[in-house]
């Protein structure tokens, strides 16, 4: 059975808000946010979109901001993967995402990265929300790309349920970490959260592998995989790319988003400079 025509839109829209344009930024005052009508903005864009964008003009973002952020939106303390427990670019939950001549660097590509979800090799939904914090933007490239794979799964599970149930089985997606020997993860790649929404750990990385639920369903995983990939591609809906200037961060979905990024020249005299946290809530007003 070939590949199934993409449809647009959802009988149930995910995300209705979501669009091929980028969300307009939220300005703030400062970190902490203290205007609640801007805390709520930022959470209403997030439940809507999937994301928002923070914008506080003024000098070089910093770790502190993030947590001042975070903190703002109710997120509590940063999650820290296992694999980034001992690493030096990560403090307090907190990574700093930056080109670096150090192997052990988890985060020093300029390459650019295909869709993901962060956190995969936690289980499904652990990681709610990401928030990336720009300190410095690249010289040039560097951009955001933002994915829409739940409203693409539903898609898919509407024109062709047998391959869509081939990304729910709990063996569907093995994540294998390159940092520590023999940790992996399978689980399914779509779910859906206690409170019925469907969710992700999608991703398409080198370390990510899919398998059918039996080698008889092999060419219905192959069908989920090529719909889901085609469904990426720019001017279907399902993808929006945006750039983060300096003082600005995404607060991202990240169980209900994928993102990936552009390659990046830098400034040697001022690199690309994001800042990472995970979290396992998401935003209140």
């Amino acid at each position: 059975m070939p590949a199934p025509t993409l449809r647009r839109p959802t009988a149930t829209p995910q995300l209705p808000s979501f669009t091929q344009q980028p969300a307009p930024a939220v300005t703030a005052d400062h970190w902490s946010l203290p205007d609640p009508g801007t805390r709520r903005q930022i959470a209403e864009s997030y439940a809507a979109s999937g994301y928002a964008v923070v914008h506080v003009p003024g000098t070089e973002a910093t770790e502190a901001d993030l947590t001042l952020l975070a903190d703002a939106l109710g997120l509590g303390r940063a999650f820290t993967p296992a694999q980034y427990a001992s690493s030096p670019h990560t403090s307090d939950g907190v990574s700093r995402l930056t080109a670096a001549a150090d192997p052990t660097h988890p985060f020093q590509d300029r390459a650019g990265q295909n869709f993901h979800s962060d956190g995969t090799l936690q289980h499904l939904g652990q990681i709610a929300t990401t928030i990336m914090l720009c300190a410095r933007p690249a010289h040039s490239g560097g951009h955001t790309l933002l994915f829409n794979a739940i409203a693409a799964f539903a898609d898919l599970k509407a024109a062709d349920p047998e391959a869509a149930a081939q990304l729910t089985h709990p063996r569907a997606l093995l994540r294998t970490s390159t940092f520590i020997p023999g940790l992996s993860t399978a689980g399914p790649a779509f779910g859906h959260d206690p409170a019925g929404r469907l969710i992700t750990r999608y991703s398409l990385t080198a370390t990510d592998t899919y398998h059918p639920s039996t080698p008889e369903h092999r060419a219905d995983l192959e069908r989920a995989l090529a719909y889901l990939k085609a469904a990426a591609d720019p001017g279907l809906g399902y993808r929006c790319q945006l750039t983060l200037a300096a003082g600005q961060a995404l607060v991202l979905a990240n169980d209900r988003l994928c993102h990936g990024r552009t390659s990046f020249s830098d400034d040697p005299a001022a690199p690309r400079l994001l800042l990472r946290g995970l979290y396992t809530a998401r935003p209140a007003a």
